[in-house]
């Protein structure tokens, strides 16, 4: 390892740092989210809507509080095996305090779509969650956009095209390439039946989780392998298997919100570090906490950025957990 690659590695690792006193001012905005509150999906302020969008439809929930808190509305788009339960603590923040739509992706099990003709590349992802937007009567709004794990990727490879536009925009652990097994979608996804790939999910389960110690993000996996739609997953992973944002994401204009504070095997820390290095007008906040507190942390920052409009650029809440971005 040269001098140079050391010291790069040195500054990166050191960006992640964090002082005692930041790090127990984030458990204690965190603990502050606690609270007794619905599952959103069954709450009496939650409409379920069905959005059209290129050959069929995608889910999308609207919770609008009678009195929210908030200056404007969010919209989120969960990651790729994102399920509903996975989003409880993210909600326990937000409930009656912030108007949000929440944007079920068609590889999610919720979208109807017409089997023979629907894409499911990045592209078609990413012009599903503005059509959305625009059938929601958003577009020439102030609201916040936030896209976590593979949602956020769809955020950014929508900036890149250009099929992508909000006030705000925030990701949260954007993925640059899909996690799963390259090997496996290249030569093995695309000559497998569906019904060997429902048959196999259990040694799908077994190669997500391999290593994963984290007991929250082994839920996810979970739940992630049981609510898989076969021939949506199969074909959504086939789209992406070359998918990398990585030296491609140095275009984008827009200013981007790139938020981490949580480690695990599929979220490296350092890659949105580097990702928003890579952007020249992003900016990174990082609030170190542990593991399990990941979607509480979507919720508070979501909530912080919904209380002030476009023009405030950041909340004064968190202004202190930016770091400067060294390009």
């Amino acid at each position: 390892m040269t001098e140079q690659v050391q010291e790069t590695l040195h500054k990166e690792q050191s960006m992640l740092d964090m002082s005692p006193e930041l790090e127990q001012l984030v458990h204690e905005m965190l603990d502050a989210t606690e609270r007794k509150v619905p599952n959103f999906w069954e709450a009496n302020t939650t409409e379920i809507l069905y959005v059209p969008v290129d050959n069929g439809e995608i889910r999308v929930y609207h919770f609008k509080p009678d009195n929210p808190i908030s200056k404007r509305p969010l919209v989120f788009v969960p990651g790729w095996g994102g399920t509903e339960i996975g989003y409880v603590d993210f909600y326990e923040v937000i409930h009656d305090r912030v108007e949000c739509f929440y944007i079920e992706t068609r590889e999610k099990k919720s979208s109807k779509l017409d089997r023979k003709k629907a894409k499911m590349g990045m592209s078609q992802k990413a012009k599903d969650v503005q059509d959305a937007i625009n059938y929601l009567e958003l577009d020439n709004d102030d609201f916040v956009l936030f896209g976590t794990c593979w949602g956020g990727a769809i955020l950014l490879h929508g900036l890149i095209d250009g099929t992508i536009d909000a006030p705000t925009i925030i990701t949260h652990d954007p993925m640059h390439t899909l996690w799963f097994p390259k090997w496996f979608l290249k030569y093995v996804t695309p000559i497998l039946p569906l019904f060997v790939i429902r048959m196999m999910k259990p040694v799908l389960k077994k190669l997500k989780m391999k290593g994963m110690k984290e007991k929250v993000q082994r839920k996810r996996a979970e739940n992630f392998i049981a609510n898989a739609e076969p021939w949506k997953w199969r074909r959504a992973a086939e789209s992406v298997k070359d998918f990398e944002l990585y030296g491609n994401i140095s275009g984008i204009t827009k200013e981007v919100f790139v938020v981490n504070g949580t480690q695990d095997k599929v979220h490296d820390q350092i890659s949105y570090l580097k990702m928003a290095t890579e952007m020249p007008f992003s900016r990174f906040i990082y609030m170190k906490t542990d593991e399990s507190r990941r979607e509480r942390l979507m919720g508070l920052v979501t909530l912080e950025f919904s209380k002030i409009t476009k023009d405030d650029g950041i909340p004064p809440s968190l202004i202190d957990f930016e770091k400067e971005i060294i390009r």
